[in-house]
């Protein structure tokens, strides 16, 4: 009985949670106006914190794409090789502790997807520094454009109303990842590349993601808009403006978010 009163228990607090991230999605201003976690910075943290884990993950994964459908190998210099110029001085005396790392040869053939994989986890703390500096911007045009536009000070409209609001609509920017990657994997996975060169495969590459541009840019168009509803309902309900006002505010993130987008 306890094992099901548990299950239960987790099945209740599961059906709660996706009950407040629909809300938050769906009736923003619901959400801002009556749950307390449209109140709760400490809660916003954590959304901001899921997406910028989120998108750490899309960007392994994107590697993984890389390396699952790239299917080429490229002529590089060998990383075990000193330079020319120390091999020719130190290289050709067999006592010298370069003589062996210098009998390798000068380039290998390296499997292309895995050199991606490898180049792509470069960009992991991208998935912080990203969110958490789109999260600031974000929340500093939020709370400048309403108070020009009139909102209230006080116990509402303060600079963690903002970050709250601004935390909840990043939530959308999880449909452009998934797509996104999903628009990739379909592009390469589909295209031919045989990467005879770093020129060819660069080529080769952009010949493969320009059939996805354009529904790349829906998608983009999509999640903004749903940023800009997200954020209209918030910045009305925690500043105390009107819906007007508000979706002005909302507008001004939404253009700076089309101008980075294309």
């Amino acid at each position: 009985m306890s094992l099901q009163r548990d299950a239960r228990a987790l099945l209740d607090g599961v059906r709660s949670a996706l009950t407040t991230v629909r809300t938050a999605l769906f009736s923003p201003r619901r959400f801002f106006g009556a749950s307390p976690y449209g109140d709760s910075l400490a809660v916003g943290i954590g959304v901001v914190l899921f997406v910028a884990i989120a998108l750490t993950v899309g960007i392994l994964t994107l590697g993984v794409v890389f390396d699952a459908t790239i299917d080429a190998t490229v002529t590089v210099d060998n990383p075990d090789r000193p330079d020319d110029v120390i091999c020719e001085g130190l290289g050709a005396d067999a006592d010298s502790p370069m003589y062996e790392a210098c009998q390798e040869p000068a380039q290998v053939e390296r499997d292309l997807g895995s050199m991606l994989r490898e180049a792509t986890s470069g960009f992991l703390h991208y998935g912080f520094l990203g969110v958490g500096l789109w999260w600031v911007l974000g929340a500093g045009v939020i709370h400048i454009g309403a108070r020009v536009a009139g909102g209230a000070g006080g116990e509402t409209g303060t600079i963690g109303d903002s970050l709250t609001v601004a935390a909840w609509a990043l939530l959308p920017e999880l449909l452009r990842l998934v797509v996104g990657i999903a628009a990739i994997y379909y592009a390469i996975e589909n295209a031919t590349i045989q990467a005879a060169s770093p020129e060819a495969f660069r080529d080769e590459l952009l010949a493969a993601l320009a059939g996805i541009e354009t529904p790349l840019l829906v998608v983009s168009v999509v999640t903004i808009v749903w940023q800009w509803w997200i954020l209209r309902g918030g910045i009305a309900e925690r500043h105390d403006v009107s819906t007007l006002a508000a979706g002005t505010v909302a507008g001004v993130f939404a253009v700076i978010a089309l101008l980075v987008a294309a």
